[in-house]
């Protein structure tokens, strides 16, 4: 890629210099002495904060362009505008297929351990249904109860549909809750107290914490489909495989975005 970029560089100037955003100097066809002594350094400093990824100006004798967030590009002559524009756009398809690169290579994804379906039934708490079907049936039943119990001292119970967060520490899980009632002519009051819950490893609880409103809807998305297909452990079966899915999903584009964003700035000082 970096001589793929010089390249395209030098067919539209001899003089250019790319430099980061920090002003370090990663690659010119000039000598050192000639950066030091231009006012690209004083241009970039004031450009920082400025311009936008891939925005280009264009002054007198001088072109800069910026490919990426870390990036600029400064060109110290005149360049025909067509030549400019197809080098530049050459440029960035460059990063991006570098950006996707990146994409493939970050295939892991966070480890989503339950998928539980619950509810407080006349003979108590009882779980109705959870992926994977293998999971310890103990720890099915603590979870379950977990997640359930704290509605005891609610009057009310689960009447107002709620999301919580709820350490299982001996798992090394983060439990996310969702509580709700399910009506029904048979139960106490018309309704059963239930409850979706999805475990996590703990290590991810920050980006969980972060994607709390996306969380929430797709809760709530689960949570409606649940309470329509009620008494359908087939329908059940793909509820929470969708909810399990639709998390991991989240949460990786999460980790994606951070593990891209600090490995392409280390990347970044080798281009060129």
């Amino acid at each position: 890629m970096s001589e793929e970029i010089a390249v395209i560089l030098n067919s539209i100037s001899s003089k250019w210099a790319c430099l980061r955003s920090d002003g370090t100097l990663v690659n010119t066809s000039l000598k050192d002495e000639t950066i030091s002594k231009s006012k690209i350094i004083r241009i970039l400093k004031t450009l920082v904060n400025e311009t936008h990824v891939e925005s280009v100006i264009i002054f007198s004798d001088l072109v800069v362009y910026r490919p990426v967030f870390d990036m600029f590009i400064f060109i110290m002559e005149r360049v025909p505008r067509n030549l400019m524009r197809e080098s530049f756009s050459q440029i960035s398809n460059k990063f991006k297929e570098s950006k996707k690169s990146f994409k493939k290579k970050k295939s892991k994804h966070i480890n989503i351990e339950l998928s539980l379906f619950s509810m407080s039934l006349e003979e108590g708490p009882e779980p109705v249904f959870y992926i994977p079907r293998d999971y310890d049936e103990d720890l099915i039943f603590k979870v379950c109860m977990k997640s359930l119990l704290s509605l005891q001292v609610e009057s009310e119970g689960a009447s107002k549909d709620m999301i919580s967060f709820q350490p299982f520490v001996d798992l090394d899980s983060l439990g996310i809750v969702n509580t709700f009632q399910i009506k029904d002519k048979n139960a106490r009051g018309g309704a059963f107290d239930s409850a979706l819950t999805i475990l996590v490893d703990y290590k991810y609880r920050a980006i969980i914490y972060e994607n709390y409103s996306k969380i929430e809807k797709i809760f709530s998305q689960a949570r409606n489909k649940i309470i329509r297909q009620y008494n359908s452990d087939q329908k059940y079966k793909k509820i929470l495989q969708s909810l399990k899915d639709s998390m991991t999903s989240i949460t990786f584009e999460s980790i994606k975005a951070e593990d891209l964003k600090s490995e392409m700035i280390e990347q970044i000082k080798k281009l060129l």
